[in-house]
């Protein structure tokens, strides 16, 4: 029985190799991904509640693509990763877990594209429009300037979402992006969920100038007191930890209910780019509407962030450098889906970025990111969950192989 068992396995492992290098002979699987070396440095000062420790440590990241062609009006992609642990990072520390155990590998992305037209293209019109399905990433952030006031660029939500584009008359071009997405399935309780609706326009001024601008709209609905909790400490109201780390949102700020309720965040980004030098300019700022001042703390609503910043070079060529500033109140967004690397999943931060990036070959490419980050507000007991470590400064070097 036992041999009949293992010749079935071996037979099916032996098809579904023979399916898939058929498949991919076909050119309708396409494999990408990315291995990346980091060496990563902290540096606390003191701070309102006292001084962490100094570390120092190394990384990697494997992250591997698929992308499956079904048809004209169908693609389904994939993305598997290391850090299982961790929502917002794929990154795996050297020595962890102990004794050597191995690290785990997971599905990040898996969404299915689909379009009425073939290969999305509006017929007749210089344009797409395609619907995305499943586990994807955020559809809400751009590559102009370093796009992460809001959301970290790792997350990946659970839902579904639509996109248009479209170029009107060779130098303005407008794009849309609306979604629906599930925050948690709550087994007793309506679930909490997520509407987003982004519009904006970019324009070539001239052959050497573009600028755009974005507007969004995120709306949060039916929030229990464990995702307030969340965002408050990184704990559901029992004290079991979140899916991510969190801290710094004001229970009774963020939404203006301890309990939950809704939460709507009005957001806007813009860039200039000037491509003879070249240079990109760009900045933005946004206002969680929902939030009030807190009663028990006698505080302010604490709901706006802000960023600025700019970058030039091309990494091919010479060097790509930039700098960039952030400022986030404590009830300006969800702590629990702030980037993890500027502010370590917190709000009431402010700081600064210094980045560049070099091409040293082909499909090779060396990095860097500077973060100095501190608190906003220290001194009042509404603010001690965001103050801890919040004045610190972390060095990112990174050698990244493309393939």
């Amino acid at each position: 029985m036992k041999r009949n068992t293992l010749l079935s396995l071996l037979a099916l492992a032996f098809m579904s190799s023979w399916a898939l290098e058929s498949f991919a002979g076909e050119g309708k699987l396409e494999f990408s991904g990315d291995l990346r070396g980091r060496f990563e440095s902290f540096w606390y000062e003191q701070d309102g509640v006292g001084r962490k420790e100094d570390r120092r440590r190394l990384r990697y990241r494997l992250r591997v693509n698929a992308k499956a062609t079904i048809n004209e009006h169908a693609k389904a992609v994939l993305r598997f990763s290391t850090g299982a642990s961790d929502s917002r990072s794929g990154n795996e520390t050297l020595g962890s877990p102990r004794d050597f155990s191995p690290n785990g590998f997971v599905v990040r992305r898996a969404y299915l594209v689909f379009s009425p037209f073939a290969n999305g293209e509006i017929p007749n019109q210089d344009g797409f429009w395609t619907f995305q399905f499943g586990r994807l990433p955020v559809p809400f952030v751009w590559k102009n300037g370093k796009d992460m006031m809001l959301w970290d660029n790792d997350f990946n939500l659970g839902g579904g979402a639509t996109f248009f584009d479209m170029d009107l008359s060779g130098r303005v071009t407008v794009f849309a992006n609306v979604g629906g997405f599930m925050v948690y399935e709550n087994k007793t309780e309506k679930d909490p969920v997520l509407g987003a609706a982004q519009a904006g326009t970019k324009i070539k001024v001239s052959d050497k100038i573009k600028a755009g601008v974005r507007g969004s709209l995120f709306y949060f609905e039916f929030l229990d007191a464990d995702f307030v909790h969340r965002g408050y400490d990184g704990k559901d109201v029992d004290g079991e930890k979140g899916a991510t780390s969190g801290g710094g949102n004001i229970l009774d700020g963020l939404t203006g209910d301890p309990a939950g309720g809704s939460l709507q965040v009005i957001e806007t980004q813009g860039f200039v780019k000037f491509d003879v030098l070249p240079v990109l300019v760009y900045g933005g700022f946004s206002t969680n509407m929902s939030a009030e001042a807190s009663e028990d703390h006698d505080v302010d609503k604490e709901a706006v962030a802000y960023n600025a910043g700019i970058e030039g070079g091309d990494k091919k060529k010479n060097v790509k450098l930039g700098v960039g500033y952030y400022h986030i109140e404590a009830n300006a967004f969800p702590s629990q889906f702030i980037d993890s690397d500027l502010f370590d999943g917190r709000t009431n931060r402010a700081g600064v970025i210094i980045y560049g990036s070099r091409q040293v070959y082909e499909g090779t490419e060396f990095g860097f990111k500077l973060f100095n980050s501190d608190a906003i507000e220290k001194d009042l007991p509404a603010f001690e969950k965001s103050v801890d470590g919040s004045k610190r400064t972390r060095l990112q070097v990174d050698l990244v192989y493309k393939f």
